[in-house]
């Protein structure tokens, strides 16, 4: 008998352990570039955090940062799941503090990002693009405290804001940032003046594209709209186990379909 064949499922045992070990420090590396949850808590007192990657790496990612007495607050989501979409985030956290530096509010930051991003993944060819298909979608808000007034930009993502028991959706602007596609559409920004107790909600697709339920469909729109009514009637400190359990339950025993991202905060009062 070969002795080669003898070593052959301990190696691939091995090299099982090893992908694994090396997608959990990537998973690690992916952690300590995000926020953390001092820097959070300092721009967005009342804000829930719900990610959860398809696998072990995710291509959601959650942005923050504070610029000219606005605090930015973002939920993106890089084509694709996996490692190629966790490298992707790389290039999109680059990219978005490089297009923050020099941007005047939400929608000339995606102008800047789009061009940015684009300008990396071509290297001067126009077709690139096209060819490898990769994109990233995000809604943004910069949030005035002292204004209490929040604008806000989507690239193919919503902002959905409840008050008083009532959901208000503001529609991101149908493109993504690079994709497969130019279009030529200008970022529309939305200026709300938000009140206190509202419910401030952004999200990747991953969480509506859920399968699950009774007859194995997506949760999609609507079915997201009642969890979210659902969510804001809770603390934000509970609003975490409560969705974590509540998807858990929507999707029993079927496969995740993709990264899922969801950002909430609650807007306070002035005193608080």
């Amino acid at each position: 008998m070969d002795s080669s064949l003898y070593h052959t499922v301990p190696d691939l045992e091995q090299r099982y352990r090893q992908s694994i070990e090396d997608m959990q420090y990537a998973r690690t590396i992916q952690s300590m570039m995000a926020p953390t949850a001092e820097q959070l808590d300092a721009s967005f007192p009342e804000c829930m955090v719900y990610d959860r990657p398809m696998d072990r790496l995710s291509g959601d990612f959650l942005f923050v940062a504070e610029k000219d007495d606005m605090a930015y607050l973002a939920a993106c989501d890089c084509t694709g799941h996996g490692m190629s979409a966790a490298l992707m985030t790389v290039l999109a956290r680059e990219k978005m503090w490089q297009a923050l530096s020099k941007a005047s509010g939400p929608a000339h930051l995606l102008t800047r990002l789009d061009e940015k991003f684009r300008a990396a993944m071509m290297k001067g060819d126009t077709h690139a693009m096209r060819a490898i298909g990769m994109g990233l979608d995000l809604g943004v808000i910069a949030y005035n405290h002292q204004l209490q007034q929040i604008r806000f930009a989507g690239a193919k993502r919503p902002l959905w804001i409840v008050r008083n028991g009532k959901l208000l959706e503001f529609k991101g602007t149908s493109r993504s940032i690079g994709g497969a596609y130019w279009r030529q559409i200008p970022f529309v920004e939305t200026t709300l003046q938000v009140r206190p107790g509202d419910s401030i909600f952004m999200f990747s697709d991953g969480v509506s594209d859920q399968f699950g339920g009774p007859y194995d469909r997506k949760l999609k729109l609507k079915g997201l709209r009642t969890l979210i009514l659902l969510l804001a009637e809770l603390p934000p400190a509970d609003q975490h186990e409560f969705i974590k359990t509540w998807l858990t339950s929507w999707q029993g025993d079927l496969p995740a379909t993709d990264d899922q991202l969801l950002l909430s905060f609650r807007v306070p009062t002035l005193e608080e």
